[in-house]
């Protein structure tokens, strides 16, 4: 994800802070972040257990920031 994205979301805090720690967890192929970097990166990042992780991702898909893709892991958009 290009920086410039990141820093126009900057009024999200926290959310902006989770976008970047997905971000960092994505591969140059197709740009999915598979779910155990996601889980493992969230997790560590804001002391939270995996079931937050899951409420914290499905609340920014439903935000329109990332894509969820079913048994592959997060698309950042």
């Amino acid at each position: 994800m290009k920086k410039e994205i990141l820093t126009n979301k900057s009024r999200f805090g926290l959310y902006n802070l989770a976008l970047e720690r997905i971000d960092e967890c994505q591969t140059s192929t197709g740009g999915i972040a598979s779910f155990p970097d996601v889980f493992e990166k969230i997790c560590r990042s804001f002391s939270i257990k995996k079931k937050e992780a899951w409420e914290l991702l499905f609340m920014l898909r439903d935000f329109g920031m990332i894509e969820i893709v079913p048994f592959k892991g997060v698309i950042v958009k």
